[in-house]
């Protein structure tokens, strides 16, 4: 199914907390960066039928989980569809279908729409048919969500989201120290907020998710890398999947459980056992 037709059919209230025009959108007077607005206020007067999902909810598949593809059976624990869109902006035209994914930019942030995008777009999911209608963005720069929009209406996905990745990474390697350092700072921000709260569960939930976010990418990417099968593995995806495996394993992360325990004084006598 067309990606326009996927996300149409989508119901607010239940997969999303909004469906309709961009123009209806802004009139609602949403919470959004002057970033977003800006753009969005653009894309929606140049076509005012260009329609935006807000939040649109996702399934992680856990097929994925318990086949050992990601390590990271955390993401089991939460229930329904944990995963949130945040902003997909689509339109239909002669042209064909496109839909753009964008984040609210924040440092890293560009790692996560990625990691967003595999998860959307993954088999059986209701955007792998139309997969290669869909670029995600994530920046500071209003301008660069409105061209990369009007780009779409005449180059391939592929193609954009390839420019996009390169003014964020140069290669696997500065992908993977990216999303590493990303991670990290998700610990530190974990035990910041977590250590003092008492309505844990949303809180724990989100970290949760962007760590997959950020082991999905960095398996994905590395996966889809033919140069790398050919020059690393001799053409063997066997030995790049173990590869990817190993990768995603080198990101960090605080434990479903050690999340929970945070300033409990638990969770520092059990690291204080493993020195």
């Amino acid at each position: 199914m067309a990606v326009y037709e996927s996300l149409r059919k989508m119901n607010a209230g239940k997969d999303c907390a909004f469906n309709g025009t961009l123009r209806e959108f802004l009139e609602g007077e949403p919470e959004l960066d002057e970033t977003l607005r800006s753009a969005f206020q653009t894309i929606s007067s140049k076509n005012p039928d260009t329609r935006i999902v807000a939040s649109l909810k996702g399934p992680v598949k856990l097929d994925n989980i318990s086949n050992r593809i990601i390590h990271y059976r955390d993401i089991s624990k939460l229930a329904g569809n944990p995963v949130v869109y945040p902003y997909v902006v689509y339109d239909s035209d002669e042209n064909g279908d496109r839909a753009i994914l964008v984040v609210p930019y924040e440092p890293g942030g560009y790692l996560f729409a990625r990691g967003c995008y595999y998860c959307m777009s993954e088999v059986g999911s209701d955007f792998y048919d139309s997969r290669n209608e869909i670029v995600e963005v994530c920046t500071e720069d209003p301008e660069v969500i409105v061209s990369t929009w009007e780009r779409m209406k005449k180059d391939k996905a592929g193609m954009i989201q390839r420019r996009l990745d390169r003014a964020y990474f140069r290669n696997y390697e500065e992908l993977k120290e990216k999303a590493i350092e990303a991670s990290e700072d998700l610990k530190r921000r974990a035990a910041e907020e977590l250590a003092d709260l008492e309505d844990r569960a949303p809180v724990i939930a989100y970290y949760v998710v962007r760590w997959f976010l950020l082991k999905k990418l960095v398996y994905v990417q590395y996966m889809v890398n033919k140069n790398i099968r050919s020059s690393i593995h001799d053409g063997d995806i066997h030995r790049q999947r173990n590869q990817a495996r190993l990768n995603s394993d080198d990101i960090p992360f605080l434990s479903y459980r050690q999340m929970w325990m945070l300033g409990s004084g638990e969770e520092e006598a059990e690291e204080a056992a493993a020195e």
